[in-house]
């Protein structure tokens, strides 16, 4: 397991006031509530900045709270936890020998755990609800649907998130049914596929919306990428068609053959909640198409700091530069 992000910020001064007044005054920040002589606690954003007298914290009883902590001997830090995740960290620190100091359900609503560091500092992993943040989601051990029926869009998904331990099954090897791509955007179309494949499998869906966008051609294909290759899906025609138009406004020198591959990823929970995440991959176009690799426009797009195709690069090497490994950067970044 990996520990991704903060919670609260905690520092200590004897004269509560007057931190308080510096942090308020000084640098801008609005306090979320205090207790005069003992802390004050401000909110920033997704973080909480707590501010405690050391007399106190350093010395308060385990029983009635929090583990002690002050400025000297043992400090503090809270982690941020996942959705459900404070039963995870407990076994994985109980499988790593560490000694649960405390687990603390608090008056108003969340729950923190606390242990201790080599140094004997107090840390803690807390849930958002503490503070009335919303549930940090997390993907990391879950079962998705990922709502493509394209095979090999499939594995490029199933090669980049399982190192974290996500188990990824498509629409199509649920059978689910193909929904119609009415959007004029490729959000608005990612977001039609996420939904029909959450409703109808009851998982966590995450679909994509690609194309490529040549800008000789204003754009297109864009959003009608895959309409270019027609019902079957022929992109031995749709790659002719890019390639027919852009010798009739006579593209062609590198320079006027420029498209990128765009992807925008959707991820719907069944509660509702959606998560959108874009991602581009530069690059010129070339022609006769070459490799046997990949799939869609492939075998005719040259990225950016390379001679060769999509299609004759290997997979491993695709997924690190492509316009979906981009997209699920900033997944991964925001959901592991």
């Amino acid at each position: 397991m990996r520990a991704t992000r903060v919670l609260e910020t905690v520092l200590y001064g004897d004269d509560i006031d007057a931190m308080r007044a510096f942090y308020e005054d000084v640098i801008g920040l609005e306090v979320h509530s205090e207790l005069p002589g003992k802390f004050v606690f401000f909110r920033l954003a997704e973080q909480m900045l707590l501010i405690f007298n050391p007399k106190l914290s350093a010395v308060q009883k385990i029983e009635d709270g929090p583990p002690p902590h002050g400025p000297t001997g043992p400090g503090h830090m809270c982690l941020r936890s996942a959705e459900g995740d404070l039963e995870r960290w407990q076994a994985h620190l109980a499988a790593h020998g560490v000694a649960i100091e405390k687990l603390l359900d608090w008056p108003d609503g969340g729950r923190s755990l606390y242990f201790r560091d080599p140094a004997g500092n107090s840390i803690e992993f807390a849930d958002g609800t503490l503070w009335d943040f919303r549930p940090m989601r997390s993907l990391a051990n879950r079962k998705i649907v990922i709502a493509t029926h394209n095979k090999g869009k499939l594995a490029e998904f199933a090669a980049l998130l399982n190192p974290y331990g996500v188990e990824a099954v498509s629409a199509g090897e649920l059978g689910l049914p193909e929904p119609a791509e009415t959007e004029t955007t490729f959000v608005g179309n990612a977001r039609i596929k996420a939904l029909s494949a959450m409703r109808a499998s009851g998982l966590i869906a995450v679909s994509d919306d690609s194309g490529l966008c040549v800008e000789a051609l204003d754009g297109e294909p864009g959003v009608y990428t895959a309409d270019w290759a027609g019902p079957d899906r022929d992109w031995n025609r749709a790659m002719r068609l890019v390639e027919e138009k852009l010798q009739a406004r006579g593209a062609t020198t590198p320079a006027k053959r420029r498209a990128y591959f765009a992807c925008t990823l959707c991820v719907i929970w069944p509660d509702g909640e959606e998560r959108i995440y874009e991602g581009r991959a530069q690059g010129t176009l070339a022609w006769p198409p070459r490799g046997a690799l990949g799939h869609g426009y492939d075998p005719m797009f040259v990225p950016d700091g390379e001679t060769r195709t999509f299609a004759e690069l290997a997979p491993e090497e695709k997924n690190l530069i492509s316009h979906r490994a981009k997209a699920l950067e900033k997944l991964v970044r925001d959901l592991f």
